[in-house]
């Protein structure tokens, strides 16, 4: 996010909300100067965000959403690296970055 786009404290809830995803040294430090800027109760309250979305990017990496085609061409050389397209989820997105399209509703969980 770009300067914390105009958001108050929007740099300090970034670098929070990196830290926390990362599980980064720091994140005690970034928790404890966003504390002072913006309160405890502000602090739970962008905890619970960040929480949120990764909680969601897990669900949805779980039931192999399809990455779009821009990702998907320019993660191939970490995902090859990784082995990660030997994985069921890697079925939903083809080798080139095309999205397969489910045929229903069931099929996006096969």
């Amino acid at each position: 996010m770009e300067a914390g786009a105009n958001v108050d404290q929007g740099e300090l809830l970034v670098r929070f909300a990196e830290s926390a995803v990362r599980n980064d040294s720091d994140l005690d430090f970034v928790r404890s100067n966003l504390e002072s800027a913006i309160g405890t109760s502000g602090v739970v309250e962008a905890a619970a965000t960040v929480s949120a979305f990764e909680g969601l990017n897990r669900i949805a990496d779980a039931t192999g959403i399809q990455l779009d085609s821009g990702l998907a061409d320019e993660s191939v050389d970490f995902r090859r690296t990784l082995g990660l397209d030997g994985y069921a989820g890697a079925r939903s997105t083809e080798l080139n970055g095309v999205p397969r399209r489910a045929e229903d509703v069931l099929s996006i969980f096969r």
